[in-house]
């Protein structure tokens, strides 16, 4: 069995090059991914990620709403039913707020530098299922 993730982009941030690529590239290290696109609200999201039955959920972000967003999901997660299902961000996340994000309950976050292996490594610990490519 291997790694469900259903990525999407929220509210506004249509800056998603970056998630579809790491989508595809996540796909060929043997992840199952469900790409629910642009514009989703995080109820939206969660709903997806809960009806899909996800291992993990991620978004990106490309302005700085993501915060709040963030913080939306996770609540959202929580009134489907899918508080157990584990929020990671990445994109334009400034530093700083990794801290601010993880109080909120975000488990994975990656900026700018962070390496595919390394959000794989994490995955694979998060979810306790190997990637496997195909």
């Amino acid at each position: 069995m291997t790694i469900r993730a259903v990525l999407g982009m929220l509210g506004a941030d249509t800056h998603n090059k970056g998630l579809r690529t790491f989508a595809r590239r996540l796909r060929d290290r043997g992840a199952e991914v469900i790409y629910i696109g642009d514009h989703n609200t995080p109820a939206q999201l969660a709903a997806a990620a809960v009806a899909e039955d996800a291992d993990v959920v991620g978004v990106s972000f490309g302005m700085a709403s993501y915060l709040a967003h963030c913080r939306n999901l996770v609540v959202a997660l929580a009134e489907v039913g899918g508080e157990d299902i584990p929020v990671m961000v990445g994109g334009l996340v400034h530093r700083e707020d990794v801290a601010a994000l993880n109080a909120v309950g975000v488990a994975g976050v990656f900026v700018p530098g962070h390496t595919l292996d390394e959000v794989v490594e994490w995955l694979e610990k998060t979810t306790g299922k190997p990637l496997n490519p195909a």
